[in-house]
């Protein structure tokens, strides 16, 4: 298009090579973490999950919502307050209304400083952003940038711990929301990606940012994630995050302060509920006072977005009070963190294809009993012994509780056959795809649900003792529920 318009108007070599220049300047920038004490960015956006496999399926969406304060900045660095709220939508298909929008089920507050060119120091609380599922603390719109201009084309590198290199690079300018914003993208993949290995795997990130020239964050940021199961070519799960810069307001005088205050009290309140969770039976009393004298305080100060942090922690403590072992609010899959089953976690949800009949079960619909889930090899020698267990379990306490044979390989002739040999009383499921979701490195494996789906048990191994606990925990499991 150059060569046409310079033909065209007669510029000589040296003229043309002077637009050329021009053009080149007006794409690049010496773009820097510009922002002020005061200023607070807000995210909205939706975060989707599916898994589509001949094993395992769901489907998942959640409102993102994140904020960040801007508590004090000068030349070096800032001191920042992230709010990162989720909200899960039973229906991803549908919008939320005013009256159907769903209580958050994931509130999270972290206070971290970053240089100028948006690099985060040591020194914090933020987890890695999340790879399977929603991040519960959402900070990507920030990006650590070069020291250089920006211009097309140019490419960078920056790093996590224990994850591959993040390859940067700048693909041109495009107007969003009536900003002119840089974008880059960002890719970040394992060295199998191209060819999956059999024992682990592979993964693939991808990040599309729109720079704000002036701001130096995001305007919008895509990030997509895919997942290979192992041996597998084609992606079996992948997730999509959009968010978008909605405003960027600086809050003067005593607006700051109120804000200021009540990130500092939400602070104060997790750590000290923190140490007297350790033990809450010795520190019953200090915690019902520690309760008390954080309501007090939050009725004379003026409300803030940042109120939902010391809600979270109200929460937890209750649940923690009323005789749970530990946090029982539920929060968003993550197979990094969340989505692996942990003691008093929200159990995974998934949908598994029943291996002896042709139908499918979702977890999620067996609220309301207790749930066990035997993991098992059906080509071990251990697993009929383990099928008679999980058989006696259902015999005895099958008003209360669910079994579920979780077969690991996916072989549906084996299976049935065996099921036939042992005359079992219970579904068996084909759990193969939910190796990384429920830490299955060996088998057998028993995860005791309650009727929240609370994980109670999260026993690996097989033996007298094992049988043992299971049956004492599952006892107390069900006297609770």
């Amino acid at each position: 298009m150059y060569s046409i318009l310079i033909l065209a108007t007669g510029l000589g070599l040296a003229q043309a090579e002077e637009i050329k220049t021009v053009k080149s300047m007006q794409v690049a920038n010496n773009v820097s973490f510009r922002v002020q004490a005061t200023q607070e960015l807000l995210y909205r956006g939706l975060f989707t999950e599916e898994a589509r496999s001949s094993r395992v399926q769901f489907q998942r969406s959640y409102r993102v919502e994140s904020r960040c304060l801007v508590l004090e900045s000068n030349n070096n660095y800032s001191q920042l307050a992230c709010l990162t709220l989720l909200k899960q939508r039973n229906n991803p298909a549908s919008l939320p209304t005013i009256t159907s929008e769903p209580a958050a089920t994931s509130v999270r507050l972290e206070t971290f400083r970053c240089d100028s060119k948006g690099i985060i120091q040591p020194g914090h609380n933020l987890s890695k952003l999340s790879l399977e599922g929603p991040s519960t603390i959402e900070y990507g719109f920030l990006i650590a940038l070069p020291k250089s201009k920006l211009a097309e084309n140019d490419a960078w590198e920056t790093t996590e711990d224990g994850r591959p290199v993040i390859s940067w690079v700048v693909s041109g300018t495009e107007m969003v929301q009536g900003v002119k914003c840089i974008k880059v993208i960002g890719n970040q993949q394992t060295e199998d990606w191209g060819k999956t290995r059999a024992d682990r795997q592979a993964w693939k990130r991808t990040d599309t940012v729109w720079l704000h020239p002036q701001l130096g964050v995001a305007q919008k940021l895509e990030r997509t994630i895919e997942i290979k199961d192992p041996a597998h070519n084609e992606p079996s799960q992948k997730s999509t995050l959009r968010i978008e810069l909605e405003t960027s307001l600086v809050y003067p005088g005593q607006l700051f302060q109120d804000r200021k205050k009540e990130i500092q009290l939400a602070t104060n309140y997790r750590e000290s509920a923190n140490s007297y969770t350790q033990d809450i039976v010795k520190y019953s009393a200090q915690t019902k006072s520690l309760m008390r004298q954080v309501k007090t305080q939050s009725e004379i100060m003026s409300q803030t977005p940042y109120r939902d942090a010391i809600i979270q922690t109200t929460k937890r403590l209750d649940n923690i009070l009323k005789g749970d072992s530990a946090e029982t609010v539920v929060m968003p899959v993550s197979a990094t963190s969340l989505q692996t089953a942990k003691l008093g976690y929200k159990a995974p949800d998934f949908i598994a294809q029943n291996m002896l009949k042709q139908e499918s079960f979702r977890l999620a619909k067996l609220e309301g009993k207790s749930v066990l889930l035997v993991f098992y090899n059906p080509k071990s020698p251990l697993s009929t012994e383990i099928l008679d267990f999980a058989r006696t379990m259902q015999t005895n306490h099958g008003d209360s509780v669910t079994v579920l044979g979780m077969s690991v390989i996916d072989d549906s002739e084996i299976v049935k056959k065996q099921a036939e040999a042992a005359k079992i009383n219970f579904a068996v499921l084909n759990g193969s795809g939910l190796r990384s979701s429920y830490g299955l490195e060996s088998t057998p494996k028993i995860v005791l649900l309650d009727a929240k789906g609370i994980v109670r048990l999260n026993c690996l191994g097989w033996g007298q003792e094992t049988q043992s606990e299971i049956t004492s925990e599952l006892k107390r499991t069900i006297d609770k529920d």
